[in-house]
């Protein structure tokens, strides 16, 4: 067994001393502190519409460049703490914005329905962890490996996007619940006797390496591709069902974004969810037309 060394925490090291140092290149120190003494200041003053004009003009995600990586790797833990103190007053003060008392009108304070439009507009602006799954052919599977050990962490994202193998992905991982996720990402649930069925299959005929390239050559002059379609359709249709966006949505509550791209490779995808498409018939046929597309 390896040694487990420890160090001490100092705050005189050099490394550590960067954390005090406000000013850097790397991200907008002027306008952090110029928006953490307003935030201070409108606390203070109990100023609640100051408070809410600070939050929908600021809270963006890398407001001043403040999640540049290099911020982050140059102490032992945390980054300046001009930002640490930053990020902490703004959820102060949206604590204190779901705390603040309302009025029937807004004449005399803050109604019911202003303080939730600003948390709706606040929370639309910063926006939310998507998971996007890309193409990749037979390299696509790799995302289950990715699904999985998010999940397992309790990181997986609830909105997922996806592309060619990636949508295909993403529409298995998006009709699970919680509860069946892991038993599907483990193979235990994973139902894949369409790859056994097939006529060719049954040790009959064509069973050779030769007679199998010959096939596929012949369906690639025909058809444009090697692979059989209809297996893969097969093995949507067991493994996804018949849901549409809407019904997926319901059972899941995870938001599944497919991108399916229009012929040609010259127009703009079109994105399908359960607020674009919600009644799609079936998720499985929405992502055929991706996973045979140039982005593979």
């Amino acid at each position: 067994m390896c040694p487990v060394v420890l160090t001490s925490y100092n705050a005189d090291q050099p490394r550590n001393r960067r954390r005090q140092t406000a000013i850097s290149k790397d991200y907008d120190h002027r306008l952090i502190h110029q928006r953490l003494s307003s935030i201070y200041e409108a606390q203070e003053e109990n100023d609640i519409l100051g408070l809410i004009s600070l939050l929908r003009s600021g809270l963006v995600r890398n407001l001043g460049n403040i999640t540049a990586p290099k911020l982050y790797n140059r102490a032992y833990a945390g980054t300046k703490l001009l930002i640490e103190d930053y990020v902490t007053q703004v959820a102060y003060a949206i604590e204190n914005l779901t705390q603040y008392p309302t009025s029937p009108s807004s004449d005399t304070g803050l109604t019911n329905q202003a303080k939730l439009d600003v948390l709706h507009d606040t929370r639309q602006a910063f926006g939310r962890s998507v998971l996007v799954l890309q193409g990749g052919a037979i390299f696509g599977l790799c995302h289950l490996g990715v699904v999985k050990a998010l999940h397992l962490r309790g990181l997986l994202p609830r909105i997922i996007a996806g592309t060619a193998t990636g949508a295909l992905i993403a529409a298995l991982v998006g009709v699970h619940t919680e509860d069946e996720l892991l038993d599907f990402l483990t193979g235990k649930n994973i139902d894949l006797t369409a790859f056994t069925n097939r006529p060719y299959r049954n040790g009959s005929s064509r069973s050779g390496w030769i007679e199998t390239l010959l096939r596929r050559v012949k369906r690639w002059w025909r058809e444009g591709h090697f692979l059989d379609v209809g297996v893969l359709e097969q093995v949507l249709r067991a493994n996804v069902g018949d849901l549409t966006f809407e019904e997926a949505y319901t059972k899941t509550k995870r938001v599944l974004n497919i991108t399916v791209t229009t012929s040609g490779g010259g127009g703009v995808p079109n994105l399908l969810n359960y607020l674009t498409a919600p009644n799609v018939v079936s998720l499985s046929l929405s992502t055929l037309p991706n996973l045979f597309t140039d982005s593979l």
